[in-house]
């Protein structure tokens, strides 16, 4: 026979453990949010970071803090957030989803998983990647400049700077079955003074950066399922035979074990953010098409990227 104090006790808790569990969900959020940047300010993903931060401080009625802590190809950011902030909702990453796909397939010793501790909320914005290569160059296009290249092994170079770059720009020169010297940059402004400079003849770039270059900078080749302004006469990789180069987009993500209450709370926050008439005109002044994917496509998206990233390092 139970005693009747023990009884008590269990009946207290089935009553109460609901509550407790859904009390977090409904407050949430009851103070301060801070947006990690895995990135220097100034680059996309910090513009992205500063727009909805300032939105989603107003729908919320909370402070919203932005802190960058860039360095290791973002890692030392990425893993901030997984490893050290509390799984509670108050502390995000925002993510370029190819950095962080990216990382099983370039990185050692992560102390981190990068598709399991680090989950997303919600895609924001899916933006493109371009191929380009100087305007000063003889070749129009990019089957031009492979033609070129495989008549010279070896004397035309392509630049890089971070490992998706990198990674794109090894696989290219691979699918195209051409021979060129890679040249790796310490950073972005460097490696596009390169390339506008003819010092390297192709490389990758999001769209944002083709864009600043303007006409010193001519785009080859774009990624995205159809072809969309401002570059109409630009083939998109699918149409060139490489459907695989994917685009880049933004996410926000938490720790791994933020409740779900609290996940899709965020996730409903940040999509009525993304309703703005100012986000969404600052969005199109950044080249970035507005999402918002759930938390499950956003993890599923995810994972498929990084199995891209996986397959180009296995090949030869």
């Amino acid at each position: 026979m139970v005693a009747p104090r023990v009884l008590l006790c269990v009946l207290l808790t089935a009553v109460l453990l609901p509550w407790a569990v859904s009390v977090p969900a409904q407050e949430f959020p009851g103070k301060r949010i801070t947006i990690v940047v895995a990135n220097t300010p100034g680059t996309t993903v910090d513009t992205v970071a500063r727009l909805l931060g300032a939105e989603v401080a107003r729908l919320v009625n909370q402070t919203v803090v932005i802190e960058n802590r860039p360095g290791a190809d973002s890692i030392i950011g990425f893993e901030y957030v997984a490893r050290q902030a509390p799984a509670d909702g108050y502390t995000l990453a925002v993510v370029s989803v190819s950095s962080l796909a990216a990382l099983p397939a370039t990185a050692r010793n992560l102390r981190f998983d990068p598709l399991v501790d680090l989950p997303p909320v919600i895609i924001v914005g899916s933006g493109r990647y371009v191929v380009g290569t100087s305007a000063k160059s003889q070749w129009k296009t990019l089957r031009e400049l492979a033609a070129y290249a495989k008549q010279n092994p070896g004397k035309l170079n392509y630049g890089s700077f971070g490992s998706v770059v990198r990674m794109q720009g090894d696989s290219l020169v691979r699918d195209l079955g051409l021979e060129m010297v890679h040249v790796p940059y310490a950073g972005g402004a460097p490696f596009l003074q390169a390339l506008v400079g003819d010092e390297v003849q192709l490389g990758f770039m999001n769209e944002t950066a083709a864009m600043g270059l303007g006409e010193k900078l001519r785009v080859l080749a774009v990624t995205g399922d159809k072809r969309r302004a401002p570059y109409l006469d630009v083939p998109t990789f699918a149409e060139l035979g490489f459907p695989h180069y994917q685009g880049a987009s933004v996410s926000f993500n938490v720790r791994a074990g933020t409740p779900k209450p609290v996940m899709d709370k965020l996730h409903e926050v940040f999509a009525r953010a993304l309703d703005s008439a100012e986000i969404r005109s600052r969005f199109a002044r950044l080249q970035l098409e507005i999402t918002s994917d759930s938390p499950e496509l956003a993890a599923r998206k995810l994972a498929e990227e990084a199995k891209l990233y996986l397959d180009i390092a296995k090949k030869p």
